[in-house]
């Protein structure tokens, strides 16, 4: 049940919000099952019996999650994902979620730059245009031109949408341990782990100045690159809740008409973008991860700027190896270092390793009746994630944006051009990639590293040997033991002895009782003692405190 010990006393209105707004579209089954507190809703019409009661479920969570504001839409965008946990009709919903938020004023957006920055507008910007040129839930952008000439793009940040953002989050993170007690089956989709990646991802896309740092270190990586831009920034002028930039006047790709374009310019175009985004997965295991058609720029030559580097996928050091594993693996159609990938991912006990392995050889043996053309990025990663799904397993957190990142390229990719064979541009790539991970340089550095380490251990190995052999003779070698809902199960403890130290109670006092009862003596009320029938009456209602407490357990 929600409470205080388990949250801010802040949060208590915003929870009764979620809680109406998900009962409102039919979810109170929901909210019964993880016990929150029934008196919050049920003035709403928890079976889903009213105007909505026609639609799917996905699509009722679709519809509660916009009217529940940003924190909710960014949740869903991220599980529209997660074709790993959800059937095919909920990552359709989840993907069409959309902001209904309206831009602010200027007058707003004016004050709070000139808050931010604490000096006057005018001796910074000569010009800040009135009409955004974005608007979303989080921050909204502003052309402006700087005193010095300069064309700027200003982006705000809404006001409040932090704490508004932390409250969610905390909330979030709070159902999620319920869904971990109360539904068991929801556990083997970690959903405290969930939303906890979920949040250090969002608290660092409402934070503009780690926007800034990312742009900065991305425009570092690029700066000798002649086909992709990086924006430059104006750190003077930016903080975490406002961000300028350089303005490019190029035309979004989701507004490019390619009618006047011949297949070589489109096939080239296509190309940058894969080269850039494979480069930055593979080479420097950072990556920009929403290149959706609002976020690229092309200009008329058919170079392209990368902008809204809020959302930024980093990969471990092992995550990369195992990425450029997996995708030579697809290349060369190798199953067994497919299947080893496949099972290092795998959160959970893999209960049938060679029904894994033949799941995997079907599913490269049916990309070997497509051609290149008809095979697709965005199909591996739904076949991969389907088999993960029916071996009842789940995906790490960390690798989800990955995948978000490389299906949205895929449908770029479709768009600029439908003929593009994106996994056989990207052999030469991954060979480049293969030939330096391989290369002499490269096994010796790796190889200096781990001998390095390995001094390290034997030079302490004589002390931590000492160490151990003191403890183990004084028999202070300490045990742990991790046991998974463990204080759950002393809950369901603490019940059990409740009920049998109530029901001793009640034996004792009708033992009493009938004592007292059978011994002439005392204050009398109706002839029969007064004592005695005190006891009965609190046996009784012990009695019915035990068989109230059993059949209220049986219930859930």
């Amino acid at each position: 049940m929600y409470s205080p010990s388990s949250s801010h006393i802040s949060d208590w209105a915003r929870m009764r919000e979620i809680i109406t707004i998900l009962a409102r579209h039919g979810l109170g089954e929901f909210l019964v099952r993880i016990k929150l507190p029934r008196r919050w809703y049920k003035h709403s019409d928890p079976s889903g019996q009213n105007h909505q009661h026609y639609l799917s479920t996905p699509k009722r969570v679709r519809l509660a999650f916009e009217e529940l504001g940003p924190t909710f839409i960014k949740l869903g965008q991220i599980l529209a994902t997660r074709t790993d946990v959800f059937g095919e009709e909920w990552t359709e919903e989840f993907a069409h979620l959309q902001n209904n938020t309206h831009p602010l004023p200027i007058p707003d957006i004016r004050n709070i730059i000139q808050a931010q920055l604490n000096q006057p507008l005018e001796s910074i910007f000569s010009n800040i245009e009135a009409q955004p040129v974005g608007s979303a839930s989080i921050a909204q952008v502003h052309r402006a031109t700087l005193i010095s000439g300069e064309q700027v793009a200003i982006k705000v940040k809404r006001p409040g949408i932090e704490s508004t953002v932390a409250a969610d989050l905390r909330i979030l993170n709070h159902i999620a341990q319920l869904l971990e007690s109360e539904i068991p089956e929801s556990r083997r989709y970690y959903p405290v782990q969930m939303v906890q990646y979920f949040a250090r991802s969002l608290e660092k896309e409402t934070d503009l100045s780690a926007e800034r740092r990312n742009m900065q270190h991305f425009s570092r990586l690029y700066n000798h690159q002649q086909q992709i831009h990086i924006p430059q920034t104006y750190a003077a002028y930016s903080n975490r809740q406002i961000l300028v930039q350089e303005y490019i006047d190029d035309t979004l790709l989701k507004n490019l008409d390619f009618t006047g374009w011949d297949k070589q310019q489109r096939k080239k175009l296509a190309a940058t973008l894969v080269d850039t985004i494979l480069d930055m997965i593979l080479q420097h295991g950072l990556f920009h991860a929403d290149p959706h058609p609002g976020n690229i720029l092309v200009r008329n030559d058919g170079r392209i700027t990368l902008i809204d580097f809020g959302l930024v996928g980093r990969l471990s050091q092992q995550r990369h190896q195992e990425i450029i594993t997996l995708i030579h693996a697809l290349l060369e159609h190798d199953q067994f270092a497919l299947q080893y990938v496949l099972s290092n991912w795998a959160q959970g006990e893999i209960i049938n390793e060679d029904q894994l392995g033949t799941d995997v050889l079907e599913m490269l043996n049916n990309y070997e009746q497509l051609n290149s053309k008809e095979l697709r990025i965005s199909q591996i990663i739904n076949d991969i994630t389907h088999i993960i799904r029916e071996h009842g397993l789940t995906l790490p957190a960390d690798l989800i944006i990955l995948f978000k990142c490389l299906i949205t390229l895929d449908g770029v990719i479709k768009k600029i051009d439908g003929d593009f064979e994106l996994l056989n541009h990207a052999r030469n790539t991954i060979k480049n990639v293969l030939r330096h991970r391989f290369n002499i340089q490269s096994i010796w550095r790796h190889n200096k590293i781990q001998l390095h380490l390995l001094a390290q251990l034997i030079d302490t190995l004589p002390q931590n040997l000492l160490r151990l052999s003191k403890r183990i003779r004084h028999g202070q070698l300490p045990v742990n033991l991790n046991i998974q809902h463990i204080d759950k199960f002393n809950n369901q403890l603490d019940k059990v002895v409740n009920r049998l130290t109530m029901g001793i109670v009640t034996a004792a006092l009708i033992i009493g009782s009938s004592i007292v009862m059978s011994i002439n003596s005392g204050p009398k009320v109706f002839g029969l003692s007064f004592f005695g029938l005190i006891g009965y009456l609190l046996a009784f209602s012990n009695s019915l405190w035990v068989i109230w407490s059993i059949w209220r357990s049986g219930r859930h």
